[in-house]
């Protein structure tokens, strides 16, 4: 089943643990007499957050802002697109199971040739083909998912707060501070893995806690069962989403058994839960092996070889990553309740720690991730490259921003001040709340808007504009040669046929030629590959593709389109990204 695309019971796997973990818990959300309670009590602020991330995150224009990274923004729209059309994409050589082959020469519809991208998986692209079957394929479909996933992803904050402080403060303060931050409403909904996996790290933490804390009422065995089945299958599902995400059955059995053995007040578990815990824990550390999750790394590993890391570049790297969460106009200052809320949370060591070990291992772990080839090659990064793999934690740093301002509220609610003035006091505070959600609205605004008409201008018109060009000069059939195909297969028709530039060479242009339907070669130049790195890196590339005789198409501001086809010309004229 599914050969087409991953191993034949990859697909299959990823499908039961999918709809294993929405089934179980939907069916935990249903029977859940103390979740119940909360939603009955807090309904209008729970309402009113869930209102707030639809505002801060639907764009007035339609727009949604897909990601600035080619392969991460675009290659799961591409896979989701693939599965649910039913695609024939066979691999080209042994792949690893769970990752995602890409057509990189040919069309969706009649590939001749497969990529695999080992370190994406295909949890995140089987939830796109459920809603690309449901309500048909637009590349925007999945940013409407991941504003879903924010959605969800709030109420979770605000129920996680609730269960480790039992303050509606804090709980209230998180979900408003998720909703409203201006980088999680834009980067937030980009098309990558990172939005899905923060709302799978978000249910599996919410899952854990209802069931190993004690609930007020005596639960059955069979809803205990329940919560088990929904807090494993959950937590493999989210194996196949980010390969990251192997932190979770590793860091919560371990805050768990270490909250079991230091704290004196034995009822804040359930007997026996913790171990029951470690099981599912060790299932899913046992499946990461059937993910073959260490072997998604060839990438990185070859691309180290080639750029060794230097004591400079890794202290620049990780300084980089932490000094971007400080940034105003993403951020909007709560980095310093976060700080406040990493001290609350360490300081009564219970089970606020369970949100903050996430959050620093994941903080750990990204700010030592091995970084693209440009920034290798150059030996410098920016601070935009942090926001990707920053978009995993929002729950937990919106959780740990509610436990700071809940105590900066009950230190002000001590103060002389607030006795003496109480009224004035909340009166202030509502203006105060409701003047940065303003400014955060139109900053939430403009960096949308920012970012849309950038990604648009260079990565998304240059690829329509090449079919445009096609249709117009009567080229039927034509071969887009491309440095990035999977933006043509995700906007364009699933006829359309590419070749992707890293993979050009003799023997893909004789087959080609051999095709007697094929048409001819158009090649896209781009702008923003128009470096000295990219000239050196695709040399042999580009070396090919002059073999032949061009004739400029379209000459844009930002990209130009070349039709190539063979002569007997003395002289060659050199591409222009070979131009320098």
């Amino acid at each position: 089943m599914a050969t087409w695309l991953m191993h034949p019971d990859a697909l299959t796997i990823v499908k039961v643990l999918f709809w294993a973990s929405v089934l179980t818990s939907v069916a935990c959300f249903f029977t859940d007499s103390y979740l119940h309670k909360v939603i009955l009590t807090h309904w209008k602020l729970l309402l009113l957050s869930f209102i707030l991330v639809l505002i801060w995150r639907i764009p007035t224009d339609g727009g949604f802002f897909h990601g600035t990274e080619y392969e991460d923004s675009y290659v799961y729209t591409v896979a989701g697109r693939q599965l649910a059309g039913h695609f024939h994409i066979e691999p080209s050589e042994a792949t690893l199971p769970y990752s995602i082959n890409v057509c990189v020469v040919g069309s969706l519809d009649s590939c001749r040739e497969a990529e695999n991208y080992p370190e994406h998986l295909i949890g995140y692209p089987y939830i796109l083909s459920v809603f690309f079957k449901l309500l048909g394929y637009q590349p925007s479909i999945g940013s409407i998912v991941n504003v879903i996933c924010a959605c969800l992803a709030d109420i979770l904050i605000f129920l996680v707060c609730m269960v480790v402080s039992g303050d509606v403060i804090a709980a209230g303060s998180g979900a408003l501070i998720f909703a409203i931050t201006p980088i999680f409403a834009v980067w937030g909904l980009e098309t990558s893995a990172e939005p899905i996996a923060n709302g799978c790290i978000s249910l599996v933490l919410w899952l854990c806690l209802r069931y190993i804390a004690v609930s007020p009422e005596n639960s059955l065995h069979w809803r205990t069962l329940l919560m088990w089945c929904a807090l494993t299958s959950t937590l493999m599902f989210s194996l196949t989403v980010k390969r990251e995400n192997i932190l979770l059955p590793i860091l919560l059995p371990l805050v768990v058994l270490y909250l079991r053995f230091t704290r004196k007040d034995e009822r804040l578990f359930a007997s026996g839960r913790p171990w029951w815990l470690l099981l599912g824990a060790a299932i899913a550390i046992l499946f990461s092996f059937q993910l073959h999750l260490s072997q998604t790394q060839s990438n990185e590993i070859e691309l180290l070889k080639k750029f060794p890391f230097t004591g400079a570049e890794l202290i620049s790297f990780v300084s980089l990553f932490v000094s971007s969460f400080v940034n105003i106009q993403w951020y909007g200052g709560a980095a310093i309740l976060v700080l406040i809320g990493i001290v609350v949370a360490f300081r009564r060591r219970s089970l606020e720690l369970l949100p903050l070990s996430l959050f620093a291992g994941y903080v750990l772990v990204y700010a030592f991730h091995m970084r693209g080839y440009y920034e290798m090659e150059s030996g410098t990064t920016d601070s935009r490259a942090a926001l990707r793999f920053s978009m995993s934690i929002m729950s937990m740093w919106s959780i740990l921003a509610g436990l700071g301002v809940a105590l900066l509220v009950a230190w002000f609610r001590r103060t002389r001040t607030f006795k003496n003035r109480r009224n004035l006091a909340n009166w202030m505070t509502t203006l105060i709340v409701m003047v940065i959600a303003g400014v955060s609205f139109f900053a939430t605004q403009n960096l949308r808007e920012d970012l849309v008409e950038d990604e648009f201008r260079v990565r998304v018109e240059p690829s329509l504009g090449a079919v445009q060009t096609a249709s117009k000069n009567w080229v039927p059939k034509a071969y887009i040669i491309t440095l990035e195909p999977l933006i043509l297969q995700m906007y364009a028709k699933p006829t359309v046929n590419v070749i992707s530039l890293e993979e050009m060479d003799d023997e893909v242009i004789e087959a080609i030629e051999a095709d007697k339907d094929a048409g001819d070669l158009l090649y896209l130049d781009e702008q923003m590959y128009r470096t000295p790195a990219d000239a050196e890196r695709y040399a042999k590339q580009l070396t090919c593709l002059n073999e032949f005789e061009h004739s400029t198409l379209a000459d844009e501001s930002t990209y130009s389109i070349i039709r190539l086809s063979k002569g007997n010309a003395n002289e060659v004229q050199t591409l222009p990204s070979d131009r320098h």
